[in-house]
């Protein structure tokens, strides 16, 4: 199963480079609503103010004790490339996400398997419709808690239906301990500084990246450098697939052509 990354130029390089995806903390995400469905506001009759006070710490908790990776599943979605890949100028990554780093139940939270966002018009408030049949430590929990399923989806993986164009699929991890020791149990880690917040990159096994989409605008390159761009792609991923994105002439959507081979048709057109 591949599913997709958005991002600059730069930053792709630098996951192909590395051979490794950042897992990034809910409390630096640009969604405010981010963990509030796992524990609604108790009002009315039900209002408890010491009980409200110690869930907003337990969603504190969470939001920084958590790395989420956040993917898609379509790499030639217009609005993904307008919002988060450079204003269609980045690029895409494809990752097989089959990998044991992912789906393994053990090193994570939530696996890619259970990963899919639910997007809903309204928020939940309701009581969890299922027992807990096992516990759960907030913000300390590695394994995936089968038995707490319902808490965990209403904590990561529930969303506004206006971000229902994102198609999302979540990995989550857990990092307490993380700035003292790089090396737990979700994974080995590199944390590193993306304009004042951190991003936690974690390996990927090689050959485990499949895809790169260079962005419909990247095109202001000139042949040469849409060449010396692919060269330094396979220099670190030799075995990947690259594809460049155009406007459809005919549709509001994205087509994939052969980069490599256009630029090189261009470069002998103009020698």
């Amino acid at each position: 199963m591949i599913l997709y990354k958005y991002v600059s130029l730069e930053a792709g390089m630098k996951i192909l480079q590395n051979n490794s995806i950042g897992f990034t903390q809910p409390s630096y995400f640009n969604d405010p609503f981010e963990v509030e469905a796992a524990y609604p506001l108790l009002i009315g009759d039900n209002n408890n103010p010491v009980e409200n006070l110690r869930n907003e710490f337990k969603k504190s908790v969470w939001k920084n004790n958590t790395g989420i990776l956040s993917l898609t599943r379509q790499p030639l979605n217009p609005l993904m490339w307008a919002h988060y890949g450079l204003e269609h100028k980045g690029m895409v990554v494809g990752i097989d996400c089959s990998i044991d780093n992912f789906t393994n139940e053990d090193i994570n939270l939530i696996p890619v398997q259970y990963g899919n966002v639910i997007y809903t018009n309204v928020k939940p408030n309701s009581a969890f419709l299922t027992k807990p049949t096992e516990k759960i430590e907030v913000g300390g929990t590695f394994h995936f808690p089968k038995g707490q399923i319902e808490r965990l989806q209403r904590m990561f993986l529930y969303k506004p239906s206006c971000w229902a164009y994102e198609e999302e699929v979540r990995i989550a991890k857990c990092i307490k301990g993380i700035e003292s020791n790089p090396i737990l149990k979700s994974g080995n880690f590199c944390t590193i500084d993306i304009s004042g917040r951190p991003l936690h990159l974690c390996d990927l096994p090689k050959e485990a990246i499949k895809e790169v989409y260079i962005g419909a605008r990247a095109y202001d390159l000139k042949p040469i450098d849409v060449l010396n761009l692919v060269n330094d792609i396979r220099s670190h991923q030799p075995h990947i697939k690259i594809y460049g994105c155009k406007v459809s002439r005919t549709s509001w959507s994205l087509e994939t052509f052969d980069i490599e081979s256009s630029a090189n048709k261009l470069l002998k057109s103009d020698s």
